[in-house]
C-alpha cells in the first residue's frame, strides 16, 4: 500500500519543479528553458589512447571567455576526409567516441566537440550557444586549410544541432561536403514532451517543456539545406527518439535527403557493419 504522506510530498516536490521552471522562463524569456536539453557529464571514462587512436588535444576559447576541450584523431592512412562530430545530449566525448572510434582506419580524421559544460569545456550549455560552439570547431577546422572535404556527422540532439545549422552556417568557412543525422529530433519541444509522458511521474512536465524555444527545430530548417547532400539514419526500435522524428525530417526535405534504416537500440547503427559500408559509400559519394 502506498504511503499517502510519501506520495503527497513526492508530488509536491514535481510541482515545485514545475513552478521553478515556469519562473525561470518567465525570468528569462524562455530562451534558457533548453538547458534542460543538456545531460553533461565532467568525468572522462575512457581516452584516445586506450582505443588505439592518436588524437590531438584541441583547445578553443570563445568569443565570451569560454574554453572548449576537444579531440582531433587522426588517420594512419591518408586522409579521404574530415568529419566534425556532434554528439547527443547525455555524458561527454570519452563515450560518445565509440561511435566514430572506426572511422580514422578508413582515413577519416575525426574532430569530436565537447559543448559548454561537457567533460573539460567551461560554461553551461542552452541551444543558442551551442550553435555558437558548432561555429567555433567549423572555423577551428577551416584554419586548418585542409584541402580534404568536410563533413558533419549528428546523433541524437547533435544530429539536430547538424540539421540546423548546415542550414544557417557562415559560407566563408569551409564548404560542408554532406550532413549525417542519426537519430535526430525533428523538434525540441515535441521530443522533450513525449520524453516527459512516458511516465505519471513526469507527465506533468509536458507543461513547461511545451515552452522550450521551437526557433531551432530541424524540421524547420532542413528544407532550407539546398545544395548540401543529407543522409537521414534511424531505427523503429529507438526508445529514446522515436522513428517518426527522422520520418518528419525526411518529409521536410523536400525530397533531397536520403535514408538508411538502421536496426537496434538509440544511436547505435554503427554497430553493424552492413550499416558501418553504407555510411562510407554516402561518404565516397560526396567526398569530390
Amino acid at each position: 500500500m502506498i504511503n499517502q504522506g510519501f506520495l503527497q510530498i513526492t508530488v509536491f516536490r514535481y510541482f515545485s519543479v514545475i513552478t521553478l521552471l515556469l519562473i525561470a522562463c518567465f525570468l528569462s524569456g524562455c530562451s534558457n528553458l533548453s538547458t534542460f536539453l543538456f545531460y553533461p557529464q565532467k568525468h572522462y571514462y575512457q581516452y584516445p589512447e586506450q582505443l588505439g587512436l592518436n588524437a590531438e588535444r584541441v583547445n578553443i576559447k570563445t568569443k565570451d571567455g569560454e574554453t572548449l576541450v576537444n579531440w582531433f584523431l587522426k588517420s594512419p592512412i591518408e586522409t579521404k576526409g574530415t568529419i566534425l562530430f556532434l554528439h547527443g545530449n547525455g555524458e561527454n566525448i570519452s563515450t560518445h567516441i565509440n561511435s566514430v572510434a572506426w572511422l580514422p582506419k578508413y582515413g577519416y580524421e575525426v574532430f569530436l566537440l565537447d559543448y559548454r559544460g561537457y567533460g573539460e569545456s567551461s560554461g553551461t550549455s542552452t541551444l543558442a550557444s551551442a550553435f555558437q560552439d558548432i561555429d567555433d570547431a567549423h572555423r577551428w577546422l577551416s584554419a586548418r586549410q585542409e584541402s580534404s572535404p568536410l563533413f558533419v556527422l549528428g546523433q541524437s540532439m547533435g544530429g539536430a544541432l547538424a540539421i540546423t545549422y548546415t542550414a544557417q552556417y557562415d559560407k566563408n568557412l569551409n564548404k560542408i561536403a554532406a550532413l549525417i543525422a542519426e537519430s535526430a529530433p525533428a523538434s525540441w519541444p515535441q521530443v522533450a514532451r513525449e520524453a516527459m509522458s512516458k511516465s505519471w511521474v513526469t507527465w506533468l512536465l509536458q507543461i513547461p517543456v511545451s515552452l522550450i524555444p521551437s526557433e531551432y527545430d530541424a524540421q524547420d530548417h532542413i528544407g532550407n539545406i539546398k545544395a548540401t547532400p543529407i543522409l537521414l539514419m534511424h531505427s523503429k526500435q529507438d526508445p529514446v527518439v522515436a522513428y517518426h522524428h527522422s520520418q518528419q525530417l525526411f518529409e521536410r526535405g523536400l525530397g533531397r535527403a536520403q535514408w538508411i534504416e538502421t536496426e537496434g537500440g538509440h544511436i547505435g547503427g554503427f554497430n553493424g557493419a552492413f550499416i558501418r559500408e553504407k555510411f562510407l559509400d554516402f561518404l565516397e559519394a560526396n567526398g569530390i
